[in-house]
């Protein structure tokens, strides 16, 4: 299910899904790309530095230390990925809701069902 919401200053409107983002899960880890799409820039960064760190920092550490760290940095993407698949489209939401835009059917069952799973209170 999905809920919609509408920018006032150019009418553009978005539907925001509620519940896990399959999208986020799955391609956030590369360069962070949907995370930027969405606006969540601080978090497009995050993922994209450690990216970053993913392909430096193996191969910077000699032997058998430089896979230890790769993995390590594995199992801290997969946490992250699990955490945006959870949490993406209530920060995605949130996020548009900063920044002006608002539900395009504000009183309807589907809208309170969603403020109320996002925690948003107006």
């Amino acid at each position: 299910m999905k809920v919609a919401m509408k920018n006032p200053k150019t009418g553009e409107i978005k539907e925001v899904k509620v519940g896990f983002s399959w999208t986020l899960f799955l391609f956030s880890g590369f360069f962070g790309l949907p995370l930027f799409l969405r606006k969540l820039h601080a978090w497009g960064a995050i993922f994209l530095a450690f990216w970053v760190v993913n392909l430096i920092a193996p191969a910077a550490v000699p032997g058998n230390e430089g896979v230890g760290i790769a993995v390590i940095i594995f199992f801290i993407f997969l946490g992250l990925e699990i955490f945006v698949g959870i949490k993406g489209n209530e920060m995605t939401a949130k996020n548009y809701l900063e920044n002006g835009w608002v539900f395009v059917e504000p009183d309807s069952e589907l809208t309170k069902m969603a403020k109320m799973r996002w925690g948003i209170s107006i």
